[in-house]
């Protein structure tokens, strides 16, 4: 699926999740083994925090097969991410890549506290790098979502695929209070 129709699928999903209108039906036994048999062609990559308050498949009205979702605490990228993400683009056909950060973002609480210790600093360190010397929680939020997709097109391959114009990478912000997913600009 072309990167826009993916953005337009999960703006619509989006929507459909405000209006409490998401399909409750989405996991049913003949879509588990009509995967089992075709496989997943996934129409958008999704690396997101993994908060338990990000339902990913909900937030976006989606079913299984249709999302590629890569998560870790602070929607952080490291050579696993992007690896992830290239396997998803090159072997799946993704054309659409979305770093979904959110409201209430734990690991950015923890950056901007100094609240790492033992492996958490391999996060909070990730998040620092992002946020620089902003203080404000929503700001790093937004730098952290953004920072992530930057981190992400230091890979060769994804950037060889957007410059084909086979690929987009854009960041996202979800609202935890309001259920709303605001989407970067998909041509910046």
């Amino acid at each position: 699926m072309h990167y826009l129709a993916a953005l337009e699928k999960l703006k619509k999903g989006s929507k459909l999740y405000l209006e409490c209108q998401s399909n409750p039906s989405i996991f049913h036994q003949d879509l588990r083994e009509e995967l089992k048999n075709k496989g997943q062609k996934p129409y958008a990559t999704i690396i997101t925090c993994s908060d338990s308050r990000v339902p990913v498949q909900h937030i976006f009205s989606s079913s299984m097969g249709e999302l590629f979702i890569i998560r870790n605490a602070g929607n952080v990228i490291g050579d696993f991410e992007i690896g992830s993400v290239e396997y998803a683009s090159e072997h799946l056909g993704v054309e659409l890549i979305v770093v979904l950060g959110h409201t209430h973002c734990g690991a950015v609480h923890s950056t901007l506290h100094n609240e790492g210790h033992s492996y958490i600093n391999a996060i909070t360190n990730k998040v620092a790098e992002a946020i620089g010397d902003e203080k404000d929680q929503r700001k790093c939020e937004v730098l952290n979502a953004r920072h992530s997709v930057e981190c992400l097109k230091a890979s060769e391959v994804l950037t060889r695929l957007e410059k084909e114009d086979k690929l987009r990478i854009i960041s996202a912000m979800y609202d935890i209070e309001s259920g709303e997913v605001i989407f970067d600009d998909i041509n910046k």
